[in-house]
């Protein structure tokens, strides 16, 4: 629920950021537009200067300067001077012809500041009268506000007011709509985290949502039919290694126990004995193999059964290498054990039928690909905490497609010579709440690295 809160800020806080980005963006506009219109009156209404350029020439006509009369011209604007005794229009440029040519001082008044028959006026005291400059018409607005000092004093203080009204009415807003999303998107997400538990789950498709309901409902059916389906694969395959096993190790411990009796049979001759041995040795293999894939599958549906008790890997290895040694280890192999003196005491909790199992199999995983000898090296480390156990050779190492599997955690079915020996070790080691890692040796050979938990003294 953690991220769904997260949501929801970050919701509540884009909303706000937006309502923010607003009200610059309409601020800058506003400027913009205020400055572009300031601009136009200027251009087109800068009456002062127009008015000064009206002169009064001797013969008592008047005169416009040039650049007045061609900013006039360019405005599509008009002007007049109205004598202030008589009211009379004393001089004229471009005055259309519904505009009068004589005012009352109550009509001079009237159009002072608004309009003279809807043209768009503005007025200047001039030295023989006033001068009226006039535009076309609706070409300017114009609206007279009026409001009282106290308010226009105080007019800082509504803006920031209402703007910081508006922020928390957009910030409400989205929290409002964010509460709405939240609460169709809850169901969803603890839907989605029960999915990943493998639970069913199935949601109303009415709503805000309701496609990605109906999603997640079909989504969920699919997964529950691939579930099953699964599942039954693995029970039949599961069932079927265990009766394999089962079935097969009566049958092949009698062949077994006939190749022994040939084998030692000096009635034979010695060709006849040493077939029968090679039967012995091939029906001891099938039987090691069957146990190992009895023992992968168990592991890798956590069907085998742990019997855990501290183990001390130093005696462990050593144990492992004189069985080898007593089993009669052909002379072309040799087994180093070497104990680094912090790891000479250290402990591990695990099942040591299994973990001596994991070692074994690296063990004759060396001495099975290495027909022409090898010299192997088992050494124990404690670092940071854990017990490294390490298994390498000089021998011809792992090729590189079985690297490559063993690397990327591939299924029992995908690795070919090396792979189940080598899979057992990585179930076995996985279970403990170990790693391993596989490599091969830049000077040859290759090395297998068993990383477990070791117990400390607060574990005693």
């Amino acid at each position: 629920m953690k991220s769904m809160m997260k949501i929801l800020s970050r919701y509540v806080l884009s909303a706000a950021g937006v309502a923010l980005t607003l009200l610059i963006i309409n601020f800058a506009l506003l400027a913009t537009w205020t400055a572009q219109s300031g601009k136009t009156v200027q251009r087109n209404n800068n009456i002062a200067q127009i008015a000064d350029s009206l002169v009064r020439a001797e013969d008592g006509s008047y005169l416009l300067s040039k650049d007045a009369g061609t900013s006039i011209e360019k405005n599509c604007q008009w002007a007049m001077l109205i004598d202030d005794g008589s009211g009379r229009v004393l001089w004229s440029l471009n005055l259309p012809s519904d505009v009068p040519e004589s005012y009352t001082v109550s009509e001079v008044a009237g159009f002072t500041r608004w309009y003279l028959n809807g043209y768009p006026v503005t007025v200047w005291k001039h030295a023989d009268g006033l001068f009226v400059l006039g535009g076309e018409k609706d070409s300017i607005w114009k609206y007279n506000i009026t409001e009282p000092k106290a308010v226009m004093d105080n007019a800082g203080v509504w803006i920031t007011v209402m703007l910081i009204l508006n922020g928390l009415a957009a910030i409400l807003l989205a929290l409002l709509f964010g509460l709405r999303l939240f609460r169709s998107l809850r169901p969803l997400a603890k839907g989605i985290e029960g999915m990943a538990e493998n639970e069913p789950v199935e949601f109303s498709t009415h709503g805000l949502l309701g496609e990605l309901a109906a999603g997640i409902n079909k989504t969920s059916e699919q997964l529950k039919r691939q579930g099953l389906a699964l599942k039954k694969r693995d029970d039949a395959r599961t069932t079927w290694i265990a009766g394999v096993s089962h079935d097969i190790r009566t049958p092949l411990s009698l062949v077994m126990g006939y190749a022994s009796q040939l084998e030692d049979d000096p009635g034979l001759s010695q060709d006849k004995r040493e077939q029968a041995g090679i039967i012995r040795r091939q029906s001891e293999r099938i039987k090691t193999l069957v146990s190992d894939l009895n023992l992968a599958s168990k592991l890798e549906y956590d069907m085998q059964p742990l019997r855990k008790t501290d183990v001390l890997p130093a005696a462990l290895l050593r144990s492992i290498a004189a069985d080898f040694y007593n089993g009669g280890l052909d002379e072309r192999y040799s087994i180093d054990v070497t104990i680094c003196g912090d790891a000479q005491n250290v402990a591990i909790t695990g099942d040591e039928e299994l973990l001596r199992r994991a070692v074994s199999n690296l063990i004759t995983n060396s001495i099975r690909h290495n027909p022409n000898g090898c010299a192997i090296k088992i050494t124990l480390e404690k670092r940071s905490g854990s017990c490294i156990v390490s298994v390498s050779d000089n021998g011809t190492g792992f090729p590189q497609n079985v690297l490559e599997s063993l690397k990327s955690e591939a299924d029992t079915a995908e690795l070919q010579s090396h792979g189940l020996g080598l899979t057992i070790v990585r179930q076995i080691v996985k279970a403990h709440g170990g790693t391993t890692e596989f490599r091969n040796l830049p000077e040859g050979g290759c090395a297998a690295l068993l990383c477990l938990p070791a117990v400390t003294a607060d574990d005693n």
